[in-house]
């Protein structure tokens, strides 16, 4: 999705431990070509958003990004990679100048990205992740059973570290490095990964977006961590499911930031 976007009041979420001074040199060129900076924060994860922001500009790396998306729901998030990685980001800190430049005479690309649904059995509540949702052992010497069915029909059984979930745009995190494959971020489909499967043959699945994913904990408890949050605790014979989510992200690139360049800067 692309095209001219008015941009007047923007946001800025900006880690101080990467800063170095970006975000003062970002208000500047902002301010100098007429944009209000309406908020800026530190990365909270705490939500802030009233939808009245054309743009967030996020000054860090992807876990930044993941944060900002927790404060500003809904809304376009541009990142300026201060980090190790930033796949999510849309924009180098050298072209700050440039990029702006780029973003308010039309050049912003935004691209959306389904998210994950997470229901947990007895929760009542229904969580998203942007990039994963992961079951992980809750001892370091002991191993993970988890049952999968999928639509409800009974597929594996896993005795391994943990198990992924992740939707395309999570492909490129935790998922890759268990194994798992990259999936172009327009798929709307989800990946679950197994990590250091305790089998001889074990792949990752390639689920659709109609597809329901049901994970059984069995004989001991498991931690469930979405987006490398806090983990919860979930014990022994409890269910969790797992789906794409009709809810989105929104992450903005300039002109020179498509998906498969992204990858072969960031990874190859």
């Amino acid at each position: 999705m692309s095209g001219m976007r008015k941009i007047r009041r923007v946001g800025i979420v900006a880690n101080p431990k990467v800063d170095d001074g970006y975000s003062e040199r970002l208000v500047g060129v902002l301010k100098e070509r007429g944009v209000e900076v309406e908020r800026f924060t530190e990365p909270t994860g705490e939500s802030q958003g009233d939808g009245s922001l054309d743009l967030v500009f996020v000054l860090g790396g992807d876990g930044t990004m993941l944060r900002a998306s927790r404060m500003y729901p809904g809304q376009v998030l541009l990142g300026v990679n201060l980090g190790t990685v930033g796949f999510m980001s849309g924009m180098r800190p050298e072209e700050l100048e440039t990029g702006v430049e780029k973003v308010l005479g039309g050049g912003l690309h935004v691209q959306e990205y389904r998210m994950l649904e997470v229901h947990i059995e007895g929760d009542g509540e229904v969580h998203t992740a942007i990039n994963d949702a992961v079951l992980l052992r809750e001892r370091p010497h002991q191993i993970t059973h988890v049952d999968v069915a999928v639509n409800g029909e009974d597929l594996v059984s896993y005795q391994c570290d943990g198990l992924i979930c992740a939707t395309p745009l999570g492909s490129t995190a935790y998922a890759l490095s268990a194994g798992g494959p990259l999936i172009s971020g327009d798929v709307p489909c989800f990946v679950l990964v197994p990590i250091a499967p305790h089998s001889l043959i074990s792949r990752p699945l390639v689920l659709g977006e109609d597809q329901v994913v049901e994970l059984r904990i069995v004989e001991r408890g498991a931690l469930l961590s979405l987006d490398g949050g806090e983990p919860e605790e979930i014990p022994a014979g409890e269910r969790l499911t797992v789906g794409l989510s009709r809810k989105s992200v929104k992450i903005g690139r300039t002109d020179e930031w498509s998906w498969w360049r992204a990858v072969r800067r960031t990874f190859l």
